[in-house]
């Protein structure tokens, strides 16, 4: 049931619930920025990548497991996804959201400690922006197919420019690498598929926090898969972490993950992937400097290259919004 029928005043109604929306996706966006401190700062405890996102999964998988104990309508959700394949409602691959997740969860506790959160956070940006023309051309996402603007070109491209502006002013030596930032890009560029995946989920099962359990169902299977195969090949030890009640903050990325996808799961319907994609874009760009400033790596280093290249790829976003904005009016 959409806001706008609970109430007259339909159009009103409706405009004013987009502008929520609008606002918890900032939010969600500059909590997930955070997540990338939180779980480099646990892999400094682990050592393991994998072992950190399998936990980051694990985590969010029990947080879910309990809200779907606790709430029948999400039981019912989820137990529906069966039958829905079966009819052909949703197809298999369309399950597979979660994946894309886990690659860039392991990719995030691995790389921020080399490239530092705000570096990170810009370049899977541009990986994001420049996807998102990919997965509105092909329809992807609940909203379909819609087509790749000149504009929408012009925004990719002014944010990969972003990206290498604010490269330029990181030192070379050291843990630097060009390549950490170009891993960071492609997790970016996966990650955009998430929001359109669970979308599709959520819009035929008429519940977000449904598909937010398969995504995490799926990444957590992945990554086990991946750490046992890994394992006979390449036998890598780990740390144990500090235990929760010791440290409790180092383990929120699960939860924040959470919170993360199921708001992206609700708002590719509501917004659309694209809206989504830009809006989250301006929360984590935010949030990306006060994360570099509150949590430092070793690989710190703010620059008047990274602010100008994120005001870049700010500028983007802008240029972006502003045409949809007016194709909706």
């Amino acid at each position: 049931m959409e806001v706008s029928d609970l109430m007259p005043g339909r159009h009103v109604q409706q405009s004013r619930f987009k502008v929520s929306h609008i606002v918890m996706t900032f939010i969600a966006s500059v909590i997930i920025t955070a997540q990338s401190s939180i779980n480099s700062e646990l892999n400094s405890h682990i050592q393991n990548p994998l072992i950190t996102a399998l936990i980051n999964f694990a985590t969010g998988l029990l947080v879910l497991l309990v809200m779907m104990i606790i709430s029948r309508p999400i039981r019912e959700g989820f137990f529906r996804i069966p039958s829905l394949i079966r009819a052909g409602t949703l197809r298999r691959w369309q399950l597979l959201g979660g994946l894309s997740g886990a690659f860039f969860v392991s990719s995030q506790s691995g790389l921020v400690s080399v490239v530092g959160v705000a570096i990170f956070t810009v370049a899977a940006v541009a990986g994001q922006t420049s996807a998102a023309l990919l997965v509105d051309k092909f329809g992807i996402g609940p909203a379909g197919k819609q087509p790749v603007t000149v504009a929408r070109i012009g925004a990719a491209i002014l944010g990969i420019c972003g990206v290498l502006v604010s490269v330029m002013g990181q030192d070379s030596k050291g843990q630097f690498a060009f390549g950490a930032v170009l891993i960071s890009f492609a997790a970016g560029a996966l990650v955009s598929t998430q929001p359109a995946l669970n979308g599709q989920i959520a819009n035929h099962t008429g519940q977000p926090a449904a598909a937010t359990l398969v995504n995490f169902l799926v990444g957590f299977i992945s990554l086990t898969i991946v750490y046992l195969v890994k394992q006979q090949i390449s036998p890598q030890g780990f740390n144990m972490p500090p235990m929760p009640l010791e440290n409790p903050i180092i383990w929120l990325g699960g939860p924040f993950g959470v919170l993360f996808v199921l708001t992206a799961a609700f708002m590719a319907k509501t917004l659309g992937v694209f809206l989504f994609t830009l809006t989250s874009v301006v929360g984590q760009l935010s949030g990306a400097i006060l994360m570099d400033v509150l949590f430092p790596t070793a690989s710190t280093n703010i620059t008047w290259q990274l602010l100008l290249g994120i005001s870049m790829t700010g500028a983007a976003v802008i240029l972006a919004s502003a045409k949809k904005k007016a194709k909706s009016q």
